[in-house]
This record gives structure tokens, C-alpha cells and sequence, in this order.
């Protein structure tokens, strides 16, 4: 069978986790997987004889989201490759997920595709059935949820499950890699639709999330937030005006002293152009802990 599919599975934290990715999606037989190891202890190890044929790249585990997928798409995509999936190592992928997204392109407007997913622990509980984007406060998130089983035009796809044509994927230039996590889906699905392509999610495709505790008001993650908000407000309404708008999008969400001193950091860094990188990050969590 025609190997169609080139499979990137970002690779962070639980060993376990990506262990138990790779036996979901083992004996699919129209992809090629591609494991990046992207933790900076670099120690991922495909010892079982099934993942012989797992492709495993590392990357020094200093890259961020877009930058180490894009790396893989660009050392492991083949002619035949049509689609590019990209997964979190954190998924569980249901048996004919990957045929029911698949069908999901025989409507050639659609660009990219992504499933309904569930909690792992609590799969009666939808994670994430896609996401909008508030371009009035320069947020993504607060995700879709599809009552029905039609396929759904959403505003973009998070990043957690997508799967993209090949074609697709160059028109846009892959990845933006200004951001170092989070937005760059949002962005992505965005210059999708400015081509005239789709972003869909189709519900009858069930991808489990295994969703960890939030993050959210961890330093580095506060920090990080603005930025990127600050970066995409710049993709929506240019240098000057999306500076000013996610200056004062994200200062209205800094409601609390700790949040007020991470955002006047973020906003002084974004001014004088410091690198938003994971050396950058682990500063701010050493220098700033709650």
C-alpha cells in the first residue's frame, strides 16, 4: 500500500506517552512515521522491534513547536508524500481516524482536517473539536464543539492533531516559526484561508488527548502568552497596529501582580527584539517562580 501520509509526532516529556501514540497508530499501513525527539534530555529510545520502521530524529531539544515540525517535514517528506499529519505525543489515535480524515479531502476546497478529540481518562468529554479565533482580543482558544457529524468549517485547528495536504503545507511556507508555542496553528490555518482553503474538522474522526494539568500561570507560559499575542495581533493588523493591539490585549489579561510584571518583561523583550527561544524561557522560570 501506498505509504500517502508522512506522520510527525513531536516528541516532549512522558516516554510513555509516545510509546503509547506510536501503538496506535503502528499498523496503519498508509503512513510514515517520523518521531522528533524535541526534550532536552535527548534519551528517547525505540528499542521494540514494532517501531523498526519509526523514523526518530533529534533535534538538540532546543527548538520550538513549528521549528522542529518543520524540520521533520522538511529531512523526512518524499515525493509521495500527499498529507502531512502532525500529532502530539500525547494523542491516542482510534482505529480509522486517519481513513475518516482522509475522506474528509475528497472536497479539493479543503486545505486541512482535524478530529474530534476526546479526553483519554474521559472520553465522553470532548477536549477540543476544533478552535476560533477572537481577532477582537487576539485570543485563540475556547474551542468548538460539533453537535452533529457534519464536517465543520472552524477557524483553525489546534495544533495537538492536524492533517494537512502537501501541497497545502508549501503554499503557506509550513509552520510560522516567530512563535515558539501556541498561535502558530492559528496563523497557519489563517493563510490557508486566504488561499481559498478550507480548515474543517470532521467529528466521525476521533483522535484522545491526554490533557495535563494547565499550564497556564506558570511564569514562562504568561511570558510566552504575550509575546506570541503580541506577534499575532502583528499578522492581523500589521507591525505598528498589532503591536499596539496586543500591547493592550494582553495587559487587560494581566490582572495580577505576578501577571503585570511578566507582561512589562514580555512587552520590553518584544520591544528590543530579545529571542523567544527555550533558553529565554527557562530564564524567565528560574528568574520569576510563582
Amino acid at each position: 500500500m501506498n505509504k500517502n501520509i508522512l506522520c510527525v509526532i513531536l516528541h516532549y516529556g512522558s516516554t510513555n506517552n509516545t510509546l503509547n501514540c506510536l501503538r496506535s497508530l503502528i499498523n496503519i499501513q498508509s503512513i510514515d512515521i517520523v518521531v522528533v525527539d524535541n526534550d532536552p534530555k535527548q534519551e528517547l529510545k525505540l528499542a521494540d522491534d514494532i517501531f523498526q520502521s519509526v523514523n526518530l530524529l533529534r533535534t538538540g531539544g532546543s527548538l520550538g513547536f513549528a521549528s522542529a515540525n518543520n524540520f521533520a517535514v522538511k529531512e523526512c517528506r518524499r515525493s509521495h508524500h500527499d498529507f502531512i499529519l502532525l500529532l502530539n505525543n500525547d494523542t491516542i489515535v482510534e482505529e480509522s481516524a486517519i481513513d475518516k480524515l482522509l475522506s474528509t479531502f475528497t472536497d479539493a476546497s479543503v486545505g486541512a482536517a482535524g478530529p474530534c478529540m476526546p479526553f483519554a481518562d474521559d472520553p465522553a468529554r470532548i477536549w477540543a473539536c476544533g478552535g476560533y479565533i477572537n481577532k477582537l482580543r487576539v485570543k485563540v482558544g475556547g474551542h468548538k464543539f460539533t453537535a452533529s457529524d457534519c464536517i465543520t468549517d472552524v477557524d483553525y485547528l489546534p495544533g495537538t492533531a492536524i492533517l494537512c495536504k502537501s501541497e497545502a503545507w508549501d503554499l503557506v511556507g509550513g509552520l510560522s516559526e516567530k512563535y515558539f508555542l501556541a498561535y502558530e496553528e492559528a496563523e497557519f490555518a489563517l493563510r490557508l484561508k486566504k488561499l481559498g482553503l478550507r480548515t474543517v474538522v470532521n467529528p466521525r474522526a476521533t483522535i484522545l488527548h491526554q490533557v495535563g494539568m494547565s499550564s497556564d500561570q506558570q511564569p514562562m507560559y504568561i511570558y510566552n502568552s504575550v509575546r506570541n499575542r503580541i506577534r499575532f495581533a502583528q499578522y492581523l493588523y500589521g507591525q505598528f497596529g498589532g503591536f499596539i493591539i496586543g500591547v493592550g490585549n494582553t495587559l487587560l489579561s494581566s490582572r495580577t501582580p505576578k501577571k503585570l510584571q511578566l507582561w512589562v518583561i514580555a512587552v520590553k523583550h518584544e520591544l528590543s527584539n530579545k529571542p523567544l527561544n527555550r533558553d529565554m524561557l527557562l530564564k524567565i522560570k528560574n528568574d520569576y517562580i510563582a
